[in-house]
């Protein structure tokens, strides 16, 4: 069961002001906790004074199923606004105008019925919809903080095994209920979606479903006939929120932004001068600021259609210069109530008109698939990148951890070639015992092995007499002798660990899928890098991925594995006289040529150039690839996947370079 934010303050550490009795109920029914008994994985904000002690806890469940292993469940939000700021600098615009475009295309589905309601997050619904002509279609209302939205979708998001209170309420109330009518509140990101269904008598009622696209304080509302609140997937208590509280049984009320001008109530250049002019902040701020439906990006394109500068206070603006704004704004109007809108993409973001200050390319299709593209874009973008970023942590510890071992390892075998030499020093200290006197340091000895019988200088126990520095010195060269071997395969042992790790973190960082992620992640489950999966969990098991598929100008196909399953089953498929290549002494991807004929220079150059950049030598230059005939590479027994060894090799230097795969 969620249970919305709650913030309680108490005048001094609750649990010292409370008896316990007390204290037990505030936590089971406010989902507080004492600082040293929070559990692990709840997402809370503790702030601590001489006098206050305030918890917060956002969307806690009940006590005993409070998930204990995650670090917080807003950490996706977290990583989608990190790629979001990667994507752009700032969340995508869905501003009043992209909604009043979807909302105008949604007015295809009146009269389609709900047939399924599902909540896949916290603040995210699925409506399915079943329309007599247009099918069948999926509405998502989403009141994410990080990505806020309305519209139709293609995707279909994994739900949880028990569906959400405000789901199973929506599914009481709406589910065989009838869409009547879209509407938005002027050009505020506000939309309301009216249907028609039954109370629990069979009695036709109206509901009102309204969704508010404002960030953070993004809600998603079910109101009934009187404009009672039924309830809201976000509630708002008054300790929440001393400005507006949103709780069952409430009123509903929008406050909306006191300070904005709807754009849709400007009717002349004077309306327009009275809501922008006392603004002391610059244009491009003060259009976001004083009037509904702006986003930054589309202030800025109101600036660029009116040629002004976008730092230039409303009160410097001339009398030609407020026409033309004025004009700009009238056709933005006019695209609205005719419905005439120009959907655009960048690289970056999206508009529901045409955007003349970037390079921007009108969209084909509708509004409604335009926000489902970029959206699903950077959800996919922020899957992959959560679902790398625990395998590359592990990956980075198991490579710090090999590293120092390999160095000690390294001094170890230095340290025992030194005293191979020790066994002259025993000897000579037996050859010239006459020489050697009690309790000393050091002896000059005489080199009986030289033919010029040099002298030279043993260091010596003091504690040890003559012949037990001899021994001491024999024994430590044995156990050089001996140890030389098994510590030069440990550090073959430990080179081969490094190099499949870094291999890994290749394929890691090159994965452009989840499925991908996940398939490596399996593979160092397999090889004991990653503990396997405890028995009985479910995950769904999915077909081996398939390599990259090119083919060279001359007509000759080539494959390219993208992780080390992939180069094990990619090789051990191909046939023996096929061509294979690989990078030299560098982690990287298996790449087959097909075919027995010796490969043209254009598709051996492409076959390097493709083995250079699927490798961990992507951004370098002249990257030296081997070539040579399926049949002379071998894997060696007990080897991980995609370790190989092989002979009659040749070797050319390429340029990465990055092709299109078929």
């Amino acid at each position: 069961m969620l249970q919305q934010i709650r913030t309680i303050t108490f005048p001094m550490p609750l649990r010292y002001c409370c008896r316990e009795p007390l204290f037990t109920t505030i936590q089971k029914h406010y989902a507080v906790f004492p600082i040293d008994t929070v559990p692990v994985g709840l997402y809370r904000q503790s702030h601590l004074t001489s006098h206050t002690t305030r918890f917060k806890t956002e969307y806690a469940s009940e006590v005993d199923n409070i998930p204990r292993t995650k670090l917080t469940p807003d950490r996706h939000h977290d990583i989608l606004s990190h790629e979001l700021q990667k994507r752009g600098g700032s969340p995508m615009a869905y501003d009043g105008i992209i909604m009043a475009a979807i909302a105008s295309e949604l007015k295809d589905w009146y009269e389609a019925r709900i047939e399924r309601i599902f909540q896949p997050e916290a603040a995210t619904l699925v409506l399915l919809l079943h329309h007599a002509q247009q099918g069948k279609a999926r509405l998502m209302l989403s009141a994410n903080p990080r990505l806020p939205r309305v519209h139709l979708t293609t995707s279909k998001p994994s739900n949880p095994l028990a569906p959400p209170m405000f789901c199973m309420l929506l599914r009481k109330h709406l589910e065989g209920a009838k869409l009547l009518l879209v509407e938005q509140l002027g050009l505020e990101r506000v939309l309301t979606l009216h249907f028609s269904g039954k109370d629990e008598l069979g009695n036709q009622i109206n509901y009102r479903m309204i969704a508010e696209i404002m960030g953070r304080h993004s809600n998603i509302v079910l109101v009934d006939p009187n404009n009672k609140v039924i309830d809201a997937i976000k509630r708002v208590p008054p300790a929440m929120s001393s400005v507006r509280i949103l709780l069952p049984g409430l009123t509903y009320e929008y406050c909306g932004h006191q300070e904005r001008m709807d754009t849709l109530d400007i009717n002349d250049n004077q309306d327009l001068q009275t809501a922008l002019e006392d603004s002391k902040q610059n244009l491009g701020k003060t259009l976001v600021r004083r009037l509904t439906g702006f986003s930054p990006l589309l202030a800025r394109e109101l600036l660029a259609r009116t040629h002004l500068a976008e730092d230039i206070c409303p009160e410097q603006l001339t009398g030609a210069e407020w026409e033309r704004l004025w004009q700009a704004i009238e056709a933005i109007k006019q695209m609205v109530y005719t419905a005439q809108f120009e959907p655009s993409l960048t690289d970056n973001d999206y508009a529901g008109l045409s955007l003349t200050h970037l390079a921007a390319e009108r969209w084909p299709g509708s509004a409604n698939g335009l926000v489902d593209k970029v959206t699903q874009q950077a959800i996919d973008a922020t899957d992959l990148l959560q679902a790398k970023q625990g395998l590359m942590s592990t990956i980075r510890q198991l490579l710090h951890k090999e590293e120092r071992k390999l160095q000690k390892q390294q001094g170890d075998l230095s340290g025992m070639q030194q005293d191979l030499e020790l066994r002259l020093a025993g000897e000579l200290i037996l050859a010239n015992l006459q020489l050697i006197q009690p309790k000393t340091r050091s002896a000059l000895l005489i080199n009986y092995y030289e033919p010029n019988l040099p002298s030279v200088e043993v260091e010596l126990d003091p504690s040890l007499n003559a012949v037990q520095n001899a021994q001491h010195y024999f024994k430590r060269y044995e156990r050089a002798r001996k140890g030389i071997p098994i510590v030069e395969q440990h550090i073959a042992t430990t080179t081969q660990t490094l190099s499949y790790l870094q291999s890994l973190q290749d394929s890691l960082e090159r994965a452009e899928t989840v499925s991908l992620v996940r398939e490596i992640e399996v593979e160092m489950q397999q090889n004991g890098v990653l503990p396997p999966e405890k028995r009985g969990s479910k995950r769904t098991v999915s077909q081996p991925s398939a390599p990259l598929h090119f083919l060279s100008p001359s007509g000759r196909e080539i494959l390219v594995g993208r992780s080390n399953m992939q180069n094990e089953r990619l090789t051990r498929s191909a046939d023996s006289e096929d061509w294979w290549l690989h990078t030299k002494d560098i982690p990287g991807s298996h790449v087959i040529i097909k075919g027995s004929d010796t490969p043209d220079e254009t598709t051996l150059e492409m076959a390097a150039q493709l083995a250079a950049y699927y490798s961990k030598a992507r951004q370098s230059s002249k990257v030296p690839v081997d070539y040579t005939r399926r049949k002379y590479v071998k894997k060696p027994s007990g080897s991980p996947p995609g370790y190989v060894i092989y002979t009659e090799q040749k070797t050319i230097l390429v340029d990465p370079v990055k092709y299109e795969p078929e």
